[in-house]
């Protein structure tokens, strides 16, 4: 099997993002700039290992969203889309791997980086919600309404974690996983071996 470039590689490095994406995300919750800068240089310190690694792993799924996404099928817009979510997810796996490898991390430093990933964090939302209008751009226009709906869920929440709002902290991610899932499987249950990768419902 081709690992890039076909519906099933497309697929299963969609599901190799999920599967990485939910371990990191199960290992800590980060603090957000509507904490003091006491508490978030204390958290840091507390547990500075499992941050680290928990940036790493978010890190290295960035590989398998980028086989999956340029793998869905031709589309002009998806690489730029791609590149910005690129960028933006590793400026938010930097900052706290930064604050983790600052051996006297003051409180007003830690509040002041973490204000900045948060608007880094606000960035990567906007662009999964580009990501799922421009992915389901010609597909089932029911797959499309999902797309407009995990999309304005990510907006949302991009808008509300800068305003200290944490309604929306959860249920944007899953949205977000349980796209890639559902895209990741209609690839693979509707690809041929060494076929195209375009959704099933695009098929003779």
């Amino acid at each position: 099997m081709r690992l890039f470039g076909t519906g099933r590689a497309a697929g299963g490095w969609g599901i190799v993002f999920v599967v990485i994406l939910l371990i990191s995300a199960a290992m800590v919750s980060l603090p957000t700039g509507a904490e003091t800068g006491t508490k978030i240089a204390s958290f840091y310190k507390a547990h500075g290992s499992l941050i680290a690694l928990q940036q790493i792993l978010g890190a290295i799924a960035v590989a398998p969203f980028v086989a999956f996404a340029l793998s869905i099928g031709p589309n002009r817009w998806l690489k730029p889309v791609v590149a910005v979510f690129v960028a933006f997810e590793l400026a938010t796996n930097a900052i706290p791997l930064v604050m983790v490898a600052m051996s006297n991390l003051s409180a007003d430093t830690a509040h002041t980086l973490t204000v900045v990933e948060d608007f880094a964090d606000a960035g990567l939302f906007a662009s999964v919600a580009a990501f799922a209008i421009v992915a389901t751009i010609g597909d089932s226009l029911w797959i499309r309404a999902i797309g407009i709906a995990v999309a304005i869920a990510c907006v949302a929440r991009a808008v509300a974690g800068l305003v200290g709002i944490g309604a929306l902290d959860f249920v944007a991610p899953l949205a977000f996983i349980a796209f890639v899932l559902l895209l990741s499987l209609r690839l693979l249950l509707g690809a041929d071996e060494g076929g195209p990768a375009r959704p099933a419902a695009h098929r003779a």
